[in-house]
């Protein structure tokens, strides 16, 4: 089993599918990305109300299974992060990086040495590490730790390229929610303006030989618009609080018709 099986897929340019946790608060969740044939998941601690120890639960649970749990966390805490990297999520979504420091501070806090400070701590039993012990495990451990420093800002735009070449640092994602609405232009995500900033940021990851990743687009024309420019195929398709909202919402209108046509009758 691949220690962190989206890492991999990222890494070597396979297409990736992932979603992100809001609503759910048990390990079913898992059961469904594997049904659907999503290669990740990441719970979003972020804009949600799930606790650490709900994440760490989901997260522990995907270690057995063929996809990977990762972490959205509201800030660089470094107690929180470590907690979290311990009970098994396989990396982290760092929000709003806006320079190389703290792209080092989050490398810093999640990684082992030599490449970070993290406590080594005895963590949970990893069933895709088993066997490994000393500079053997701590080595799987980092380089299976997936870090993605989120760019959400102009000002981290212009700092791309030092933010990316931070050893340790896996991905960019630029979310687009948050960029376009610092730009003054909320939703507008082919604007000129935020065609540049894409540009700027996959030049800085092509120079770096590492993936900048799309977020917050689900439209198809405007996805084909950023991959073609030089965007990772790994789509971010959407939370599942969405996808519930969206399924309720269609059987709820079959249902209607189903009504309608009767009444007709």
């Amino acid at each position: 089993m691949s220690a962190n099986p989206l890492l991999d897929r990222l890494r070597s340019g396979e297409p990736c599918f992932v979603f992100s946790v809001r609503m759910a608060r048990t390990v079913n969740i898992v059961s469904l990305a594997e049904a659907v044939g999503y290669h990740g998941f990441y719970v979003d601690l972020q804009h949600s109300s799930i606790s650490p120890d709900m994440a760490a639960q989901i997260c522990q649970t995907a270690l057995h299974s063929n996809t990977t749990a990762f972490v959205r966390v509201p800030s660089l805490e470094p107690g929180l992060i470590s907690r979290l990297l311990d009970a098994g999520a396989q990396g982290i979504l760092a929000p709003d990086i806006r320079s190389a420091e703290q792209a080092r501070t989050l490398v810093h806090t999640a990684m082992i040495a030599p490449l970070g400070d993290r406590s080594v701590g005895g963590g949970i039993p990893n069933p895709r590490m088993m066997g490994l012990t000393g500079g053997a495990l701590a080595s799987a451990i980092n380089e299976s730790t997936m870090l993605i420093a989120m760019i959400e800002t102009e000002e981290g735009v212009a700092a791309a390229r030092e933010i990316i070449e931070v050893d340790g640092i896996a991905a960019i994602q630029i979310g687009s929610n948050d960029l376009t609405t610092s730009m003054g232009i909320p939703g507008q995500f082919t604007h000129d303006r935020v065609q540049a900033a894409f540009r700027t940021v996959i030049d800085a990851c092509r120079a770096a030989g590492k993936p900048l990743i799309i977020g917050g687009i689900r439209q198809r024309d405007q996805l084909e618009l950023y991959v073609r420019m030089g965007a990772a195929r790994c789509y971010f398709t959407g939370a599942d609080s969405v996808f519930m909202l969206e399924g309720a919402k269609k059987f709820f209108a079959e249902a209607q018709g189903a009504d309608a046509a009767i009444s007709a009758a």
